[in-house]
C-alpha cells in the first residue's frame, strides 16, 4: 500500500506574481489586433512572388513570430499557388498535413511515389509524412490552387520542412552566393547573414520516416502499450490507403440550415486530412445563408459573384477572386447582391477546435426557404 505524503506547514509566499495580469494584457493586445485587421482581402491588393515551391500569393504569413499581421486567424495559413503550363512546381515533405483546392487547371499529384489525377473543383490532400509534388498537365494554361498549412504544428514541435527540390523556374536571389559542388553545379546559395539554403534530402529524416513506416505489432494487442503500437501502423496503413484526391464531381450538393453546401472534406467522410473541413457554398441570386457561430475559424474564397458578410453585426464587402476571413466565435451570414446570378464560395475551416472539446455550429437562423 502506498504511503500518502505529509503535507508539511509551508511559508505564506512573499514574492506576488504578475503572471495573471501579464495575461490579461497579452489577451487584450490580441484582440486589439484582431479588431484593426480586415476581414476582405482584395484579390489584387496582394503580390504573385515566387518562393522555392512555385509562384504564391501570401494571404497570410506562414511564420508564427509574425502571425496578425495579414489576417485575423490563428490556427492556419492561407495561400495561393500557380504551376506554369506543362510543369511542375518544386517537391518537398513536411510533419504537418497539407489541403489544395483547385481553381482551375488540370494534372496530377506524386505523393510518395503514387500518382493522384486532379481537376478544378477537387481538393488535393496532403497527408503528414508526404513526399509530394504538383504537375500541370495542360500546355496552354496555369493550374492554380487556394492552399494552407496549420500553424499548431509549429507550436507541437514539428514544423520541420524538408525541400527537396527546386521548382524548374526558380531563380536565386541576386544578392546571394551561390554554393557548387565537386561538379561546379550550383545546388543552392548563402544569403549576406550568412544563412544556407540547399534543397535535397536531410539523410537522418529519411531514416525517421523509414524507421516509422516499418512499424507493425506481430499479433493482437494484449495491453494499453501494443495499442499505442499498434495505432503508429494503423496510421501509417490509413495514409497509404485512402485515395488523396476527392473529387468534386462526386461530392453531393445539401440542402442545410444554413443554405446550400457541398462538404468536400469533414469528418464525417474518408479523407487523408485530419485538421481542416473544406466545403463549397451557393448563395442563389439576391439571397442570403442562414446564420450560425462556430468557436473555430474560416476562411474563404470567392469563386463567382458580390456581395457581403455580416459578422458580429458588421458588413463586410465582398467580390469575386477576394478572401474573406471570419475569426474565432464569430456570428456570420453571407448575402447576395446580384439580383440575377448565384454567388458561390470555397471554405477551410480550422477542425483543430474538435479536438479541444469545441466542435459543431451554434445555428441562430435558417437560410431562407429552408424546409
Amino acid at each position: 500500500m502506498e504511503k500518502q505524503a505529509e503535507r508539511r506547514r509551508e511559508q505564506e509566499p512573499i514574492i506576488f506574481s504578475r503572471l495573471l495580469e501579464e495575461r490579461y494584457k497579452w489577451q487584450q493586445s490580441e484582440a486589439d489586433k484582431i479588431a484593426a485587421l480586415p476581414r476582405v482581402v482584395k484579390y489584387d491588393s496582394v503580390p504573385w512572388v515566387q518562393n522555392a515551391q512555385a509562384h504564391v500569393k501570401y494571404w497570410t504569413t506562414t511564420l508564427l513570430p509574425l502571425r496578425l499581421q495579414k489576417a485575423p486567424i490563428f490556427t492556419f495559413s492561407l495561400l495561393q499557388q500557380l504551376v506554369a503550363p506543362g510543369n511542375k512546381s518544386g517537391k518537398h515533405r513536411h510533419y504537418f498535413e497539407a489541403i489544395f483546392y483547385i481553381l482551375e487547371g488540370e494534372g496530377y499529384e506524386i505523393h510518395d511515389g503514387v500518382k493522384y489525377p486532379w481537376e478544378a473543383g477537387d481538393v488535393m490532400c496532403v497527408p503528414t509524412y508526404c513526399i509530394h509534388q504538383h504537375f500541370c498537365t495542360n500546355k496552354d494554361s496555369w493550374a492554380r490552387f487556394l492552399f494552407s498549412t496549420p500553424t499548431v504544428f509549429d507550436f507541437s514541435g514539428i514544423g520541420k520542412t524538408e525541400q527537396i527540390e527546386l521548382h524548374p523556374n526558380y531563380r536565386y536571389p541576386e544578392d546571394g552566393k551561390l554554393i557548387r559542388n565537386t561538379k561546379g553545379d550550383v545546388i543552392g546559395y548563402e544569403t549576406k547573414d550568412g544563412t544556407k539554403f540547399v534543397p535535397g534530402t536531410d539523410a537522418d529524416f529519411q531514416k525517421t520516416m523509414d524507421s516509422k513506416k516499418s512499424i507493425e505489432l506481430p499479433d493482437k494487442p494484449n495491453n494499453v502499450y501494443d495499442e499505442f503500437v499498434k495505432e503508429m501502423g494503423d496510421q501509417n496503413k490509413w495514409r497509404e490507403g485512402i485515395p488523396h484526391v476527392v473529387k468534386g464531381r462526386d461530392c453531393p450538393w445539401e440542402n442545410t440550415r444554413m443554405g446550400k453546401i457541398k462538404y468536400l472534406i469533414s469528418p464525417y467522410r474518408p479523407s487523408p486530412l485530419l485538421v481542416y473541413d473544406c466545403f463549397v457554398q451557393e448563395i442563389p441570386p439576391g439571397g442570403k445563408s442562414g446564420v450560425h457561430r462556430h468557436i473555430s475559424e474560416e476562411a474563404h474564397q470567392i469563386l463567382d459573384g458580390k456581395g457581403y458578410d455580416i459578422q458580429d453585426g458588421k458588413r463586410h464587402d465582398w467580390e469575386t477572386n477576394d478572401i474573406v476571413f471570419i475569426p474565432v466565435n464569430t456570428v456570420h451570414q453571407h448575402v447576395n447582391t446580384d439580383p440575377k446570378r448565384p454567388a458561390t464560395f470555397v471554405a477551410f475551416q480550422s477542425r483543430l477546435y474538435k479536438y479541444f472539446g469545441h466542435g459543431g455550429f451554434e445555428h441562430i437562423e435558417d437560410a431562407p426557404g429552408y424546409k
